[in-house]
């Protein structure tokens, strides 16, 4: 749950969290209209909404160095680009996945996990230039099959691109990339690079990646190697690795502090101050929208957000019971009683939802001011029998600010550059760097083999684990 993010729709949270247990629709922005793709003007209508929603959901890094070293990375392909229909942005979304997506009217993210994955500036400008060729060619649009007609959410989770348009997409990214003056081999060296990533993965459990919507990456590896050699390109004189790795020097490895941390079901949140223990045993999940867990059983739910500040929990009850019904929500309200969280003044109301399709939810919904929020925990289950909606009772009795040693505790990992020495292997220079990764995950993430020994001299990228310090975003 990142610190920035509040004020955020009840009926949306709660339709998740009735998904997760087990009724109605897990489909973010189901309920809205969707928009008719004519134009280039209805590109940018669709994909600034859409971007919006991206925002909202998958959450930016806002480091704003990164997005104008990314965004420059882009405008520079942009000048091959023969015409323009519209603008295009660049931003580097929040996520640990290496991922990149594209939306309708050139709106254009990259994941913080993909470029911790790049070796070289030529590598995250293939990267760019492939999604730059799938906005100028509208395969958002083209993808929805039926018809023109799609929901902003539903162009930036597009179906995977068939071979067609991943072939379009990889040729025009290298053209642009060697009109640019980048290496087009940097393409394939890349999905070299994820092939192996994504083995060194293979096992966990984790959120759609680039791989998801970019399918067939060796042979796309082996037709990009060959179409390099057939293109003419210059140079660029500057050092591609040194330039890169200068930009991403510091920068969080996994999941970040600022978005909190779990230990065991133990929710700690540091940029906001808080934590908040969920019942043993539950699946965890922290989004940009909430933080949460699901019974084993999959018949309730908790999570908590956090809502614009009101002067007491009663306020925030009120203001939360009046946004439901601005939403056309029907909310039964069962119990409306003033408790004590800790040594803090909340409000705690026992709703019954309609859900539409005749499915009614019960909810425990506690509202504690606290910070520059005032804190939602929702418990929830599609009945009110058992005990799991009563457990969830305890979570939100559990909400209270960190203690000194738990603050403490709170470690970052990031990552940082190492200047190999000669005649040294993986495993000696991680043993004198400190570096967090082992020889093959740096192999991986440097692009060399678990064997390499240095020459000495080489930029090396490697994860060090620092106490949590608040800092720039994603630095």
């Amino acid at each position: 749950m990142k610190p920035l993010r509040s004020a955020v729709s009840g009926c949306v949270a709660l339709a998740l969290a009735v998904a997760c247990a087990g009724g109605g629709s897990s489909e973010p922005g189901s309920r809205r209209k969707v928009t008719v793709l004519m134009t280039d003007s209805d590109e940018v209508r669709a994909g600034r909404q859409g971007a919006a929603e991206v925002a909202a959901q998958m959450g930016l890094l806002g480091d704003a160095a990164l997005d104008a070293y990314v965004d420059g990375i882009g405008r520079k392909l942009l000048r091959g680009l023969p015409a323009r229909g519209f603008d295009y942005q660049f931003k580097v979304v929040d996520q640990v996945e290496p991922n990149a997506l594209t939306l309708p009217g050139g709106y254009i993210f990259i994941t913080r996990g993909l470029l911790l994955l790049t070796n070289s500036e030529d590598e995250l400008a293939c990267v760019i230039g492939h999604e730059i060729t799938h906005a100028a060619r509208h395969h958002a649009m083209a993808q929805q099959g039926a018809g023109p007609a799609i929901s902003p959410w539903g162009a930036a989770r597009n179906a995977a691109y068939d071979r067609g348009m991943e072939r379009t997409a990889d040729e025009g990214g290298q053209i642009l990339c060697a009109a640019a003056g980048y290496d087009p081999n940097a393409l394939a060296i890349f999905l070299t690079t994820l092939g192996q990533a994504e083995r060194l993965r293979a096992g966990y459990s984790r959120n759609p990646g680039f791989f998801d919507t970019h399918p067939g990456s060796q042979e796309r590896a082996a037709a990009a190697s060959v179409r390099a050699s057939e293109l003419r390109w210059t140079r660029n004189p500057s050092d591609t690795r040194a330039s890169l790795l200068r930009h991403l020097d510091g920068l969080a490895v996994g999941e970040r502090p600022e978005a909190g941390v779990f230990e065991g079901s133990l929710f700690l949140q540091p940029a906001m101050d808080f934590q908040i223990r969920f019942p043993p045993g539950w699946a965890t999940t922290n989004t940009n929208l909430a933080v949460g867990a699901t019974s084993p059983s999959r018949d309730a739910v908790v999570y908590l957000m956090g809502d614009p500040p009101t002067a007491t929990g009663k306020d925030g009850a009120d203001a939360w019971l009046a946004k439901m019904k601005e939403q056309g929500q029907h909310v039964e309200v069962k119990e409306s009683v003033p408790v004590k969280v800790g040594r803090m003044d909340a409000w705690r109301l026992k709703v019954g939802m309609n859900m539409g399709g005749g499915g009614w939810v019960t909810s425990y919904v506690t509202f504690i001011p606290y910070g520059p929020s005032t804190f939602r925990i929702t418990g929830v289950s599609p009945s009110i029998s058992g005990d799991a909606l009563a457990t969830t009772l305890g979570t939100a009795r559990s909400f209270a600010p960190l203690s000194d040693d738990e603050r403490r505790s709170i470690r970052s990992t990031r990552l940082r550059v190492a200047t190999a020495r000669p005649g040294e292997d993986l495993a000696a220079l991680g043993r004198r760097t400190g570096n967090d990764w082992d020889p093959t995950t740096t192999a991986v993430y440097n692009g060399l083999f678990s064997d390499h020994r240095f020459a000495g001299g080489e930029l090396v990228k490697i994860a060090i684990s620092e106490p949590y310090a608040p800092a720039m975003a994603g630095r």
